[in-house]
């Protein structure tokens, strides 16, 4: 990949990969510092890594270094959850509006939470950054066809959660 292709692979996905890392992660500081890291390995391996190919690649990358820090993180917890808070933004001036989008927010966030690492990543691969069943096999580096079940498994087990939190979804 020359240095042009790296600069507009960089444009094109790191909203993409941070927004990830941020869901997976539930933290703004572990997720600026796990997209940086993506970023920095797409530049070591640049001369491996198409420049078509860059947006899975990096995914697959921020997945596997979330995976990486949720299990430094077992063996010593340092999650807040009063901090997946200030990811949810709500743009409405109406308090009321964004106390509902708040809660809903949290009503979500909890959901993600209750699946694995694995699920929780390819349902946001899908649902929040649209990608193609393909292209999730690819940054999971998992089977096509048990992409498609974990993720048709996990959105019941969100509606299942969802439903019992008082949201019809």
């Amino acid at each position: 990949m020359e240095r042009n292709e790296f600069d507009g692979a960089v444009r094109q996905h790191k909203d993409r990969v941070h927004s990830h890392a941020a869901w997976m992660l539930h933290g703004l500081d572990d997720a600026r510092d796990v997209a940086q890291e993506a970023l920095l390995k797409l530049w070591v391996h640049r001369d491996k890594v198409q420049a078509r190919t860059a947006g899975p690649w990096l995914l697959r990358t921020t997945h596997n270094l979330c995976i990486d820090r949720l299990r430094r993180r077992r063996v010593r917890p340092q999650v807040d959850p009063e901090r997946l808070d200030t990811m949810i933004d709500c743009d409405s001036p109406d308090p009321s509006r964004s106390a509902e989008a708040t809660e809903l927010g949290r009503m979500i966030a909890t959901a993600l939470r209750s699946l694995s690492p694995r699920d929780r990543s390819a349902v946001l691969m899908r649902e929040v950054h649209g990608m193609t069943y393909e292209e999730i096999a690819t940054a999971i580096d998992a089977p096509l066809g048990t992409i498609k079940s974990v993720i048709h498994r996990s959105r019941e087990r969100l509606r299942r959660a969802l439903t019992v939190a008082g949201v019809t979804p």
